[in-house]
C-alpha cells in the first residue's frame, strides 16, 4: 500500500456518526456508481480485494485495511477484485474543520471562545485516509455492533451509537510515535503553564523544567495548539485577569500583579490589545451588564 495521506479532524466538535451497513460484492463486472457530497464515509474490507475508482483515480483496498472518502463533491465507484468482498461502511458528519494533507497538519478549533471562561484546548484528531488496521479483530467487533445501529430521536441509542464509533475512531487513530510525542509534550506543557502563570516564565524555564530545547517545545506546541507556548501563557493570563476584575474588589496593580505581569503599563496594553478596552473600562462596563442582567431576571 502507497503512502497514505492523512486526515486531520478538529476534535470539537467530534465527528457524528449518522449510519452504517454491510455489502457484500462479486466479481461479476458489476460497478457501483455514486456521487458523493455531504458526508464522509468510513470504508472497512473484510473480506478480499475492494477496487475504487475516486474522480477517475483507480485504487485497490485490501482485506482489514480501511479507506475513508472525504466529504465533497466526488464521483466514485467500486467493485470486486477478487471473486467476493465484504465490506463494512459508515457514514459520518463532520461539523468542525478538516483538512487531507501528506503529513499531520493540527487543527485550529473554530468554536468561539465563551466570555470569562477558560480556553478549549484544541486538539486534533490524525487518521490514515487508507491504512491497514492493526487490529482488524477488534475493528470487526465494534463494526459488528455500530453498523446495525439506525439513528432515532431517542437520546439513549443516540449517545450510545456515538460511544461506539468514539471507540472506532481511538482504534484508527493514526498512531505516529513522533506525533504522539508532540502531542504529550504539549500537553505537559499546556499544564505547567496554567499551573505557574502567576510566575515569570522564560524559554530558559521551560527548558530546565521539561529538560528539552526551547525550540522543540515551541515546535511541539505550534504543531498541536496553533499557537507559540507565549501566546497560549499571555491568553491565559489575560482570561485570568477578566475573571478576577469582575469577581474580585482588587486594584488592577495587584491583578496585574497576581498574573504575572510587574510592569502596570504593560498589562493595562497587553489587556487592552486582548479585549479592546482598558481593564478599569472592561471592570465597568461589565460589572454594569451584570448588575442590569441580575436585575432585569428578578423583574421576571
Amino acid at each position: 500500500m502507497a503512502q497514505s495521506a492523512y486526515l486531520s479532524l478538529s476534535c470539537l466538535p467530534l465527528p457524528t456518526f449518522i449510519e452504517g451497513g454491510h455489502a457484500e460484492l462479486h466479481a461479476d463486472g458489476r460497478m457501483v456508481s455514486r456521487v458523493h457530497l455531504e458526508y464522509f464515509m468510513f470504508i472497512f474490507v473484510r473480506k478480499g480485494t475492494l477496487m475504487m475508482s475516486v474522480d477517475g483515480k483507480e485504487q485497490q483496498v485490501h482485506r482489514d485495511e480501511l479507506f475513508i472518502l472525504v466529504a465533497g463533491d466526488h464521483r466514485y465507484a467500486w467493485w470486486a477484485e477478487t471473486p467476493e468482498v465484504e465490506i463494512d461502511w459508515l457514514y459520518v458528519f463532520v461539523a468542525g474543520e478538516w483538512a487531507l494533507k501528506n503529513e499531520p497538519a493540527p487543527i485550529k478549533n473554530g468554536m468561539a471562545a465563551v466570555s470569562l471562561h477558560a480556553n478549549v484546548p484544541v486538539q486534533t484528531l490524525f487518521l490514515r485516509q487508507h491504512q491497514a488496521v492493526e487490529d482488524p479483530d477488534s475493528i470487526k467487533e465494534t463494526m459488528d455492533q455500530l453498523v446495525p445501529q439506525t439513528i432515532t430521536c431517542e437520546s439513549k441509542q443516540f449517545f450510545n451509537s456515538q460511544a461506539l464509533f468514539i471507540q472506532l475512531l481511538n482504534k484508527l487513530r493514526a498512531q505516529d510515535n513522533a506525533q504522539n510525542l508532540m502531542i504529550q509534550v504539549s500537553l505537559e506543557l499546556q499544564a505547567y503553564l496554567r499551573s505557574h502563570f502567576q510566575n515569570k516564565i522564560t524559554a530558559t524555564t521551560l527548558e530546565k523544567e521539561f529538560n528539552r530545547p526551547a525550540t522543540f517545545l515551541t515546535k511541539a506546541f505550534r504543531q498541536t495548539v496553533g499557537m507559540t507556548p507565549t501566546d497560549f501563557l499571555n491568553q491565559y493570563r489575560m482570561e485570568e485577569a477578566g475573571r478576577q476584575l469582575l469577581n474580585t474588589g482588587l486594584s488592577i496593580s495587584e491583578i496585574a500583579s497576581r498574573v504575572g505581569f510587574q510592569n502596570i503599563y504593560y498589562f493595562s496594553t497587553s489587556f487592552k490589545k486582548y479585549a479592546g478596552t482598558s481593564p478599569s473600562r472592561y471592570r465597568q462596563v461589565n460589572s454594569i451588564e451584570t448588575s442590569e442582567n441580575l436585575s432585569n431576571r428578578g423583574d421576571e
